[in-house]
């Protein structure tokens, strides 16, 4: 066990709805093994797409041909499900992969509730402060970031995209005196903050209702940046985790192939210990400079716009795949892990991994390489759903699917016409 004392239940203050900081679900807090543990979600991104004859099985349904790209998955074949047809109806080339997650692009938020609000930050929302961390956004590229999270009023989150600050957010403690320099950082801000608002409200009369309309969204923006600082104040002094687990030494100058792991690892970490119940993983560079995968003798960005070239399909294929392995590796950590109602850490989470481009060749966004596997869904299945005439069925069907499964009670979500027919959990 990587934690063996109770957390205290503490009731939230200051308008964050009377929610409160839970346990974690070990066997020594269930009362018999019959505590239902949390849902769980998380969502890889890979930036320049997945050759789609390698990755799209040509058969739909149960009996699927593995193509080259699922091979590695074959060992979790019945613990996920490939979809086709499936897409945001945008274009745009890679500067709408940012969208995966919401279906949105930023200069089409308005007339959204939530702008452009990404699956796992709405998922955010809803675990609140009950975890440390109620999501993190972590890039495994030390260079130009791949935004995947967005905000409520569609602002992007920078991602954590170090190891070793990871690492220490989920289990480095605190000493007294770095826990009192915290509080007074969080006293700074809320008093930056506050003057700002104060500020803000007394020329919002005079301003017209173009100024009005982005005032509110920097209220918004203020709102959300307090109920951050508020409940990470309410866990300061709650005990850090115990991981048996160590990083090697300087282990963010590795290249991204020897990095990747460690990623996964500490995803699986912080699922397990209840530190976060939801986390994105962006991937944007494996290419020579900053992959070290063998045989991988050009850029990434360059091979992706192959030109059907078999020797760059070839070096493609080789980045292609090692997100694939790594990704049926973190599936494997997922379902050795016991619950303690007995079911597996993976049955209990939802695990999304994808692009928002299907085909970086033709800068293609349709038909985007989707992957959920866990989560309590039946699986085991290819499934395609066909286009409406010239637009395809929301992606963000699925996301609502996913988001009901999660425990949210919506109706809709973002581009969303529906949930997504012929998808069903495990009765």
């Amino acid at each position: 066990m990587l934690i063996n004392k109770q957390f205290t239940r503490r009731h939230f203050i200051r308008g964050l709805g009377g929610s409160f900081l839970a346990l974690p679900l070990l066997e020594a807090n269930s009362a018999g093994g019959s505590t239902a543990p949390p849902k769980r979600i998380t969502a890889t991104g890979v930036f320049y797409g997945l050759i789609p004859e390698h990755f799209r099985p040509l058969d739909i349904g149960p009996n699927y041909k593995t193509p080259l790209l699922l091979k590695p998955l074959s060992p979790f074949r019945q613990d996920y499900t490939v979809f086709s047809g499936l897409d945001h109806n945008l274009s745009g080339g890679h500067n709408s992969t940012k969208f995966f997650l919401s279906g949105i692009p930023t200069s089409q938020s308005k007339g959204f509730k939530e702008a452009n609000i990404s699956l796992d930050q709405k998922a955010a929302q809803f675990v609140g402060g009950k975890t440390r961390f109620p999501s993190l956004s972590l890039d495994a590229h030390r260079g130009n970031e791949h935004t995947l999270s967005w905000t409520q009023n569609g602002n992007a989150i920078q991602p954590i995209r170090s190891l070793e600050q990871l690492y220490r957010m989920l289990f480095r403690k605190d000493t007294p005196s770095t826990r009192d320099k915290i509080r007074r950082d969080f006293s700074d801000k809320r008093s930056i903050l506050d003057l700002a608002g104060e500020q803000a409200r007394n020329f919002q009369r005079e301003l017209g209702h173009s100024d009005k309309e982005k005032l509110d969204q920097y209220f918004t923006s203020v709102r959300e940046f307090e109920n951050r600082i508020e409940q990470s104040s309410l866990w300061l002094d709650q005990k850090k985790p115990d991981a048996p687990y160590s990083l090697p030494r300087s282990i963010d100058s590795l290249t991204l192939k020897d990095r990747t792991p460690f990623f996964y690892d500490l995803m699986t970490l912080a699922l397990q210990t209840d530190s976060t119940r939801v986390i994105t993983l962006a991937f944007t560079d494996l290419g020579k400079e900053f992959g070290g995968i063998p045989g991988v003798t050009r850029g990434y960005h360059t091979l992706s716009h192959h030109g059907q070239v078999k020797e760059s399909i070839d070096e493609l294929t080789l980045i292609e795949t090692f997100h694939a392995s790594q990704y049926a590796r973190f599936l494997g950590k997922l379902k050795s892990i016991k619950e303690p109602n007995g079911q597996t850490l993976l049955d209990n989470t939802t695990t999304l991994f994808g692009s928002g481009m299907s085909n970086a060749n033709s800068h293609s966004n349709r038909d985007l390489p989707v992957i959920v596997a866990g989560g309590g869904f039946r699986h085991g299945e290819h499934k395609h759903y066909a286009r409406q005439k010239k637009y395809s069925t929301p992606l963000c069907n699925l996301y609502l699917s996913l988001l009901l499964n999660f425990g949210l009670e919506l109706d809709q979500f973002n581009t969303s016409s529906g949930t997504l027919t012929g998808f069903d959990k495990i009765s």
